[in-house]
């Protein structure tokens, strides 16, 4: 906030077959401090719930976009 830095970042990552968020990786940069932040984020989330496919539990990837904006 003291930078006033704003942007948009797309984090790619896996979700596994037991729900674990695992391979967090940045697609689109903004800026390494909003990069890093969003992988911090996106690595602390709480488990999910596995995507299936056929009856069982599959890994699944994800593409997300993480927003700073300031107000």
């Amino acid at each position: 906030m003291k930078r006033k830095i704003t942007g948009k970042v797309y984090v790619n990552f896996a979700v596994s077959s037991k729900g674990k968020v695992k391979n967090v990786v940045v697609s689109k940069s903004a800026n390494p401090l909003l990069n890093a932040e969003a992988i911090r984020v996106i690595s602390s989330m709480p488990d999910w719930k596995p995507g299936t496919q056929g009856g069982k539990s599959v890994e699944v990837q994800i593409k997300v976009p993480v927003e700073f904006k300031l107000k």
